[in-house]
């Protein structure tokens, strides 16, 4: 693939995702322009912050912070074992040119690496080398 073709491919995307965003805030502002829908809002929020308060009483009991707890410590540490393997899986690929690895029965299991474009400088200056925004502390 030449790059042309490929600056041309991101042009296209990056008007298209313009456009996009531009034709969401349109639709965005019809409806908040209708009252009908403002009062359905209206009602939906008073529900779940309804929902949101017996939740909160019922998983505030003890034993269902324990399990809670659990649960985010589970979830941290599948987090950081995902993007180990991450890591590992595309050093695999690089030196074995292959999208297949053995799991720990034998069974070959293919993986997939992804590549996704940064946006621009500038316009997200803020942002990681993940295109996640920095967490101010």
């Amino acid at each position: 693939m030449d790059l042309p073709t490929i600056q041309k491919r991101i042009d296209q995307m990056e008007k298209l995702s313009e456009e996009v965003r531009i034709s969401k805030e349109m639709l965005k502002g019809e409806l908040e322009n209708e009252e009908t829908y403002l009062q359905a809002t209206e009602e939906v929020k008073g529900a779940t912050q309804k929902r949101k308060q017996i939740k909160d009483e019922i998983l505030g009991k003890g034993p269902n912070q324990e399990v809670l707890a659990n649960i985010k410590s589970n979830t941290d540490e599948i987090t950081t074992l995902r993007d180990i393997l991450s890591a590992e899986l595309t050093q695999y690929y690089q030196e074995n040119n292959t999208d297949e690895i053995p799991d720990a029965s034998g069974i070959a299991r293919k993986f997939k690496i992804s590549v996704k474009l940064m946006p621009k400088k500038g316009q997200y200056e803020n942002r990681n080398s993940f295109g996640q925004y920095d967490k101010e502390e």
